[in-house]
């Protein structure tokens, strides 16, 4: 058995998105198979904590603020973070310190913001076998967003910026990208030439069969959305096509919270079909996938690898989704769901208009949408990983 390092900005209980999510499975399912993990991780104030097999290493990088507080600081403040927070000497030598004391036979990082991106050097330092996984555009962007109509860089120092953070990361043994299409944006940009490069999509967990179909619910369609309110992520792309559609047989779920929740409690106030229910902790996220008939993902960002997308084909719900980023790969239309043209009202409003016609053309995709990511149990991931394992 391997003894392991993980090392994310985030984990639990700071969870931010998809990619906490996808390292506590990750970790989860390395104690599972046997290893030994450690965790190296953001914290309030320096910390242990070990539980069996695993440890988790919280620490305190030196800065003007926390990572764990950034969305609460203004954007000015931030423009001084970003430079100490890549160069923060304070961040690699903690994690200098936890990986001689470890003494690990592989690291595998993620989202390295708020700990510094000096730690890859570390890692070559010390001769330990590293293992990257790439969830965003955070190495070639320091806000790790890219949105639809506004794909070149703003600044020139967001050149500088993705200059000195390829110089920084050099080439790890191996590099995993959930999607083809982060992988290439990478490569285009000269990252990584020399590193392993691998596609492997994030795990799911299966949890039991697929669920049994919910019976007809008098030919209402119950729609979806999971993630932040926030306008990048096209919440209110979606409230407007829904304003446009020809059919009333619909509700909308709202799950998540963010900057714009108020607005979006404005514009749906008073309307039945609309139910806003806020932030919900993932582990009882199944329950609400399981009560939909489609999901929508209509963000106008350029995403990696969406979790909702897969979580909610896990539930047996089909997804409709913008075709941008690495959501394309995940979705076939008309059998596990459909894609439309991203930031476009017009295309979304047509392809509700199209099921909301035909509620029992909804059947047939679920059939399919379990079996199209089953492939990408944890377990199977896990075996993966131990294949690239250094022996």
């Amino acid at each position: 058995m391997a003894n392991v390092c993980v090392i994310n900005s985030l984990y639990r209980p700071f969870l931010r998105g998809g990619a906490e999510t996808t390292v506590e499975r990750i970790v989860n399912g390395c104690l599972a198979a046997g290893h030994t993990v450690s965790v190296i991780t953001l914290g309030n104030s320096e910390a242990l904590a070990r539980d069996g097999r695993l440890a988790i290493y919280r620490i305190v990088p030196l800065n003007i603020f926390s990572f764990l507080v950034i969305n609460q600081r203004a954007i000015w403040l931030r423009i001084f973070w970003h430079p100490l927070d890549v160069f923060n000497i304070s961040g690699a030598l903690k994690v200098r310190k936890i990986l001689r004391e470890v003494q690990p036979d592989v690291v595998m990082t993620h989202n390295l913001k708020g700990l510094g991106y000096l730690i890859p050097r570390v890692i070559r330092q010390l001769g330990i076998q590293h293992i990257h996984t790439l969830h965003d555009v955070q190495l070639s962007r320091p806000s790790g967003l890219i949105l639809f109509g506004h794909e070149k860089p703003f600044l020139i120092l967001d050149k500088i910026y993705e200059k000195i953070c390829r110089r920084l990361f050099a080439n790890p043994d191996i590099v995993i990208s959930p999607s083809k299409w982060l992988l290439d944006y990478y490569k285009v940009r000269g990252f990584f030439y020399q590193s392993k490069k691998i596609v492997l999509p994030n795990p799911v967990e299966l949890i039991g069969p697929p669920p049994v179909e919910q019976p007809d619910r008098r030919g209402v369609v119950t729609l979806l959305y999971v993630g932040q309110l926030e306008r990048y992520k096209g919440i209110f792309l979606l409230l407007e096509a829904l304003k446009n559609v020809d059919y009333r047989n619909w509700q909308l779920i709202i799950v998540g919270n963010g900057g714009s929740t108020d607005e979006v409690a404005r514009i749906t106030k008073g309307d039945e079909r609309f139910q806003l229910v806020g932030r919900v902790d993932p582990v009882e996220m199944p329950q609400w996938y399981r009560r939909a008939d489609l999901t929508i993902v209509p963000s106008l960002c350029y995403e990696n690898s969406p979790s909702v997308i897969p979580e909610s084909l896990v539930a047996n719900v089909p997804v409709i989704a913008a075709d941008i980023g690495g959501a394309g790969e995940i979705i076939t239309d008309n059998v596990n769901g459909f894609t439309f043209a991203p930031g476009s009202v017009k295309s979304l409003t047509e392809v509700l208009n199209h099921f909301l016609a035909r509620p029992e053309t909804l059947s047939e995709l679920k059939k399919h949408a379990f079996t199209s990511v089953r492939e990408h149990s944890l377990n199977k991931y896990i075996a993966s990983l131990e294949q690239m394992f250094s022996r």
